[in-house]
Parts: C-alpha cells; sequence; structure tokens
C-alpha cells in the first residue's frame, strides 16, 4: 500500500470541499500521517491505517489503524498500540477508545512505563480529567522482566491504583507486596511519589542494626518537604536495650545563606539517663560589601552518648560564631569559639572557650621599593572556669619583595615585627601585671629551578632553595603562656616557614638555614614523580622545641617526601622525617589503587614518643580499605585499622551491598575494639533494603527488558 504520510490538516481542507458536515466539526488533533487515509461521509467516520500516528500538544498516539466518528467525537484504536504523553508516561495496549485530545478514555490489555522505569500491567486502564490514570487489576513493579527471569525480584498487585499526574503521586489500593511472587504484606492504602518526583514527603528505607551496647536497633526516617528549599527527616530509634530515641534533621537554602541542623534525643536511654542528647547545627549568610555571617553549634549534655548510639567518634565538640569580610587585600574576622570535652582525661570546667577572637590583615603594593607591604591585627581571650585565664593582643608590620636574579636566580627578601601584650589571671608563675614581647624578624631566600625535556618527551625540574632567617631574642621580653603552640609538626608545607609553631605564643628565634631541593619528572604518559628533601640548620642549638618535634638542636631532622601518581589507577605519598642516629622520627604513607573491579587504600603512620606533645610512647598504626565490584550487581567493601605496636586491632568493618535496577540492598558489620566514655567495646551490624522507583529512587537500568505480565 502507498504511503502518503501527509499531515492530517492538509486532508481535512481537501475533505472540506466536498462535505458541508465537516464544517460544523472541530478537529483536536495538531496531525496526523499514516500510510491510507479515508473518510465515510455518510457515517462521518475517519478512518487511518498503517503507521498511523496521531498528535496532540505533548501527547503521541502510535496505532496500526484508527478510527474518528466526527458526530460522536471518539478515537477508537486498534493495536499494537503505544500512546506517549508528556509527562514521560508510556502506554502499550492492543485496543483503546480515547477522546479527541487523547486525554481521556478507556485502555485494554495495557502495560505501562513511567520515567522509562516504572511498569504497572493492568487489565483496563481509564483516563479521565486529563489529570487521572486509573488502572484496574494490576501489578507494579521497577523490576526489569526478562525471559529467563519471568517473575520480578519484587511487585506490588493491586486491585486499583490512581496516578494523579498533576500531582505526581500513586495510590494503591487492595495491595499485596510480593517478593520472587511470595506476598510479604498485606497494604490496604498506599501512596508513594512517582519516579519522577526526586522530593516527596513520605517514609525513606528502614535501617537494621544491631549493637553489643543497646541490642537490635530499628530506624524509619520520615521525609518531609517544605517547598522547594526546605525539608526535614524525623527518624525513631528503638532498641531491644529499651531505648527509645528521635532523631530529627533539618535543612534550609537562602538567596544568600543555608540552614542545617542535626541532632538526637533519647526519650529513654539504655542506661537511664532519659533526656540525652547533642545538637550539631550550623548556618551561614552573606551580608553586602562581601561580609558573612556564620554560627556552628556542637554540644551534647553527655560525653558518650555521641559514641554510645554510632552517630560520632568525636572527642571533642567545637562551636564557634562571628562575622567576617573578605575583599581584595584585606580581610576582618571577629567571633567566638566554645570547646566542648568528650575524653576521660579532660574536665569541661578546665577547657578554655574564645572570646573574643578578632582578625585583621590588609595588604597592598607600596611605591617605594615595589614590594607588599601588610599590616595585621589579632586579640583572643582564653577563659576557663577553672584554671588560668589569658588575654593577648598582636599587631605587626610586614613586608616582602620578589627579584629576578641573572642566570634564571630568583630572590626573595622579608622582614617583619610583632608586638605582643599579654594578661594573665589565676597563674602566679606569670603575676598579674601585663606581659609585652617584641619579635622582629628579617630574612631572604634563593632558588635557581632548572628544567629539560628529554627525549621522549618528559619534562624535568629541580629547584634548589636556600631561605634564611634571623629573629633575635630580645633579653626584654617577658616570658609568656604557651595556650596555642603545644604540638609541633614538621612536614613540607612549613619546612620555609618563618615560624613553625602553630599558633602565635611561641615565636621561633634564632640564626637558621632552611635548605631544600624539589624534583618532578612530568612524564608524557601521564605519571608524575615528586621527591623532595630539606633540613634546618642553625648556629646555636635551639631549645624551644622538644626533642621528638625533631627541630630542636644545631640541626633538624632530615625531611623527605615522595610522591608518585598515574591518574586515575595509581596514587603514593610518602614523607619522612630522620633524625641523625636515632632512626625514623616520624613515617607517613598512602597508597591508592582505582582498578576496575578493586579500589584499595592503605595508610601507615609511625610517630616517636614525644612528652611534650602529650605522647609518651612511641605509636604506630595501619589501615587499610577496599571495594570490590563483584559483578554489575554484588559489591563488598572491608577495612582494618591496628595498632601496629600493640599488635592489637582498633577498628574494623566489612559488607556487601546488592544493587539493581530495582533494589538495593546492603549488610555490613564493624567490631571497635576500643573502650572510651564508659562505651566499651561494640560489635554492630546494619542491614538497610531500599526499594527503587520511588521517589527519585535510583535510576540505574541494565537493558531494555520486556515490561511485567498479568499473571
Amino acid at each position: 500500500m502507498p504511503v502518503f504520510n501527509r499531515l492530517f490538516v492538509y486532508f481535512l481542507a481537501a475533505a472540506l470541499l466536498f462535505t458541508p458536515a465537516l464544517r460544523a466539526q472541530e478537529i483536536s488533533f495538531s496531525s496526523l500521517t499514516a500510510d491510507n487515509i479515508s473518510f465515510n461521509e455518510a457515517s462521518g467516520e475517519l478512518r487511518a491505517v498503517g503507521q498511523v500516528v496521531v498528535i496532540f500538544e505533548e501527547t503521541k498516539l502510535e496505532a496500526a489503524s484508527i478510527s474518528y466518528n466526527l458526530y460522536s467525537g471518539e478515537v477508537s484504536a486498534t493495536g499494537p498500540l503505544r500512546i506517549t504523553d508528556g509527562t514521560g508516561a508510556v502506554f502499550t495496549a492492543t485496543l483503546a477508545t480515547l477522546s479527541t485530545d487523547l486525554r481521556n478514555g478507556i485502555i485494554h490489555g495495557a502495560r505501562f512505563m513511567l520515567a522509562n522505569r516504572f511498569q504497572i500491567a493492568a487489565a483496563e486502564v481509564r483516563r479521565s480529567a486529563g489529570r487521572f490514570t486509573t488502572f484496574y487489576r494490576t501489578v507494579a513493579s521497577i523490576c526489569t522482566v526478562t525471559f529467563n527471569r519471568p517473575v520480578p525480584l519484587w511487585q506490588i498487585r493491586a486491585a486499583r491504583i490512581i496516578h494523579d499526574t498533576e500531582e505526581k503521586r500513586l495510590y494503591f489500593e487492595d495491595a499485596t507486596f510480593e517478593v520472587l511472587g511470595l506476598p510479604i504484606a498485606y497494604l490496604p492504602r498506599l501512596r508513594m511519589p512517582d519516579p519522577t518526583v526526586t522530593r516527596a514527603t513520605g517514609l525513606l528505607s528502614p535501617l537494621i542494626i544491631s549493637s553489643e551496647v543497646y541490642g537490635y536497633g530499628f530506624k524509619l526516617p520520615y521525609y518531609i518537604t517544605f517547598g522547594d528549599y526546605a525539608d526535614a527527616t524525623i527518624t525513631p530509634f528503638i532498641t531491644s536495650g529499651g531505648a527509645f530515641l528521635i532523631e530529627a534533621e533539618y535543612r534550609r537554602r537562602f538567596a544568600n545563606g543555608e540552614i542545617n541542623i542535626n541532632g538526637a534525643f533519647a526519650l529513654k536511654d539504655t542506661i537511664g539517663n532519659a533526656g540525652d542528647g547533642y545538637i550539631d547545627a550550623d548556618m551561614t549568610f552573606a551580608l553586602p560589601n562581601d561580609s558573612e555571617i556564620y554560627l556552628d553549634i556542637a554540644v551534647a549534655n553527655s560525653d558518650s552518648f555521641l559514641r554510645r548510639y554510632g552517630f560520632d567518634d568525636a572527642d571533642r565538640l567545637v562551636s564557634s560564631a562571628g562575622l567576617r569580610r573578605y575583599e581584595s587585600g584585606r580581610l576582618w574576622e571577629v567571633g567566638a569559639v566554645f570547646f566542648q570535652s568528650l575524653r576521660d582525661d579532660e574536665v569541661d570546667a578546665e577547657v578554655p572557650f574564645a572570646l573574643p577572637a578578632i582578625n585583621y590583615r590588609r595588604t597592598w603594593q607600596e611605591p617605594l621599593t615595589g614590594g607588599r607591604l601588610g599590616v595585621n591585627f589579632s586579640t583572643v581571650g582564653l577563659f576557663r572556669q577553672v584554671g588560668r585565664d589569658v588575654l593577648r593582643a598582636s599587631a605587626g608590620v610586614d613586608w616582602r619583595r620578589d627579584w629576578a636574579a641573572p642566570l634564571g636566580l630568583r630572590a626573595t627578601t622579608f622582614a617583619q615585627v610583632q608586638a605582643d601584650v599579654y594578661r594573665v589571671w589565676d597563674d602566679i608563675t606569670f603575676g598579674d601585671a601585663p606581659l609585652f614581647r617584641l619579635s622582629p624578624t628579617i630574612g631572604g631566600d634563593v632558588s635557581l629551578p632548572l628544567s629539560r625535556t628529554t627525549k621522549n618527551g618528559a619534562l624535568l625540574v629541580l629547584a634548589p632553595v636556600a631561605q634564611f632567617i634571623y629573629t633575635p631574642e630580645l633579653a626584654f621580653n617577658d616570658a609568656v603562656p604557651n595556650e596555642d603552640s603545644l604540638q609541633v609538626e614538621f612536614d613540607e608545607t612549613n619546612l620555609f616557614g618563618l615560624n613553625r609553631f602553630p599558633g602565635d605564643d611561641q615565636i621561633e628565634t634564632g640564626f637558621r638555614a632552611n635548605v631544600g631541593v624539589s624534583y618532578r619528572r612530568y612524564d608524557p604518559s601521564g605519571w608524575t614523580l615528586g621527591v623532595d628533601v630539606g633540613q634546618v640548620f642553625r648556629i646555636n642549638a635551639n631549645t624551644q622545641f622538644s626533642i621528638g618535634s625533631g627541630l630542636s638542636g644545631l640541626r633538624s631532622d632530615i625531611l623527605a617526601a615522595v610522591s608518585f601518581e598515574l591518574p586515575p589507577r595509581y596514587r603514593l605519598i610518602s614523607r619522612v622525617l630522620v633524625g641523625p642516629g636515632s632512626g625514623f622520627r616520624r613515617a607517613e604513607s598512602e597508597l591508592a589503587l582505582n582498578f576496575k573491579r578493586l579500589n584499595l587504600e592503605a595508610a601507615y603512620v609511625f610517630l616517636a614518643a614525644d612528652v611534650v606533645a602529650d605522647s609518651p610512647v612511641d605509636r604506630s598504626e595501619g589501615v587499610i580499605a577496599a571495594t570490590y565490584l563483584i559483578n554489575d550487581k554484588w559489591s563488598g567493601n572491608a577495612e582494618l585499622r591496628r595498632d601496629l605496636l600493640a599488635n592489637q586491632n582498633i577498628f574494623g568493618s566489612m559488607g556487601l551491598t546488592y544493587n539493581s535496577e530495582c533494589i538495593e540492598v546492603a549488610v555490613s558489620l564493624s567490631r571497635r575494639f576500643t573502650a572510651s566514655n564508659n562505651v566499651p567495646p561494640d560489635t554492630k551490624i546494619d542491614v538497610s533494603v531500599r526499594l527503587a522507583g520511588f521517589g527519585g529512587g535510583d535510576t540505574r537500568r541494565e537493558g531494555d527488558g520486556q515490561c511485567i505480565q498479568m499473571q
């Protein structure tokens, strides 16, 4: 049969020349194409046969044949037929009777697919009000069905399903939830979002937990939306040990900021302390003139609550609030910081809070020498309920200029001076009078970067650097308390630092020469090799740093770091601190291997004893974590953290996950081998099950399987 493929509007124009009856009718189709189109003037019936395509607005009907009665206004289509609407829903059926706008009618023997994911098979489908689609005697699932797997992993069999296309909701009536064809649960009524919805109020996937601390636990989160920019999750948490907790999380986004609040509260606790809980909240808002206000709160009313129920392993909680502003060449911040200790060996009354904490810095290009000039001011007050209180105010000026010397040499000269005023209370060591300190520093560095390209295109870069710094220890300076510079870490990031103490209470003094060399190889095949070696030399032995820091004496320990990267598969970073005649002071290594099925990460650390840093014995730990993709559905993971000197485990876990196009099941086993905060070692088992396809679930599909069948 010849194919005309002409638009229906052209056919209608021709038909109007032959029949006055057509002039009174209004045809709703936007277009119609078919192999053959005929019109019966006596019956008022328009018939199209062969590869029929009818389009009205966003709805498209494809069928073997259709007939349209001008007087009744009905469209009858015979299949195999396919209807696609603007929501992404697809119907396949054998027979349909529809209105001229294709939005209402009855579909027989229908199979329905929404968002190319959720499938419904129904004996009959009725479409009404251009909004509601009602399925009768149905089976629904998102699981792919093939010839070798005719029964879905899970399905919902219901007497009736109503799909509200405006509200994007699915309503199930007289439903039975089946797994592998076996009925598991009866649901008289069930409501859920359709797969096109990414956020909708309702229940989330449950979580089953087993713990030695509280027994078996069950969590059932309930998600609530508040418009497009806010939501909350309320999670009842009940345990066989008698505990009943409420977890809550709230999120809100604004045009100029955000709010995030989460916490938990024990209505009944396993140890009888009803009322225990915690809150962790942060909010940030942008203000005019590049300013920002922020608030972070982390508070728990029990040292063991967070660890007991697996919320967090932190041993200190930090809260802060303040106002800051960043602009070109200038920044300032005013804030306060509060600490809560959860450690067994610390008393909260002896932990300080910082108020006020003020920082200001401004830099600009000064025209006299062409260098960069900077000024800074800061103040901080550290107050305790019990113990020493300290108030410090600091002001400084610094100058820096870079020079380009002959033969490729690069040089930098710098100078700075800082003045500090302290006021100390409740410490007889420092008395009641103000304390003063002046710290001038002058120095410079010179480097000679060398590079060449090999025959195979590799770029080699060698950069030796020598830096000379002098900070006199002035005799009239007062001794000041040390609150923020107790623990010092010497690595490649501060090898060329003017002051290797982490805070401002201690200033590194004397003449020192920081010497180092950096080597890089950039290979055209994609891998990169880096080596950094450095050491600090002094005229007079330094007694400010502890021996364990690696910075004391005339010479520091030798610092070396090696890195190798071949993205995306290989990454190795290793750094060591070697003391003269004392072996390794510190050693750290990180390894990452990423293959098609296996991802492996390992880390090792060794820290020599340092009494000053509150580490009286050597420490060495290793951790290894792996994820293995068994196949396209199954994956496993494992992690082990071990104390290598004590020869005992610290933490271990393993898990197995099944993830298909229609369901995700995850089982994990973990063991914490250490005790802390009145919480004994604990073994936990977590089991979670999530059905895909509802409320923005997993979009993964493994191919084009046929739609589920009525049984």
